[in-house]
């Protein structure tokens, strides 16, 4: 099982980043291989992702941790993928959205073709980057 961690400071109240992860249907605006996605109840979450020609649905269990603003979620089915979102307030105005991923490289791959190994880990790696990237851009834009 691979491991990712990444963070990224967002110029945006904790708060207001901790209401925009629990906009489900929002994700497509800052997840590049979200084509949609619904919240059906307050713990499930389902995703319809593309990923070059394969396009796929994947439903997720949320478990929310507000009291330490952790968004934790894990795939049901395959591949199996689990990680947590978390936001820490570094000031009035600012603050760090940290996201944890664990995935299987090989089972991504089975999954939706692309590279192997260690290309995939970085193909994954990138997709995280640019998702954060993307999101502190939405939340930034809308204040």
């Amino acid at each position: 099982m691979s491991r990712l961690e990444e963070q990224i400071t967002i110029d945006a109240p904790a708060q207001e980043v901790w209401g925009r992860l629990h906009d489900i249907e929002g994700y497509a605006t800052f997840m590049d291989s979200v084509q949609r996605a619904y919240a059906p109840s307050s713990d499930r979450a389902h995703l319809d992702v593309r990923a070059g020609a394969v396009q796929r649905g994947f439903d997720a269990v949320l478990t929310d941790h507000g009291a330490e603003q952790v968004l934790a979620w894990e795939t049901q089915g395959t591949p199996e993928l689990k990680g947590s979102l978390s936001v820490r307030s570094l000031d009035h105005g600012h603050s760090e959205l940290q996201v944890h991923v664990e995935y299987e490289p090989q089972a991504i791959h089975d999954t939706f073709g692309g590279p192997k190994g260690m290309a995939q880990v970085h193909r994954i790696e990138n997709t995280v980057r640019g998702g954060l990237e993307q999101f502190k851009s939405v939340v930034e834009s809308g204040r």
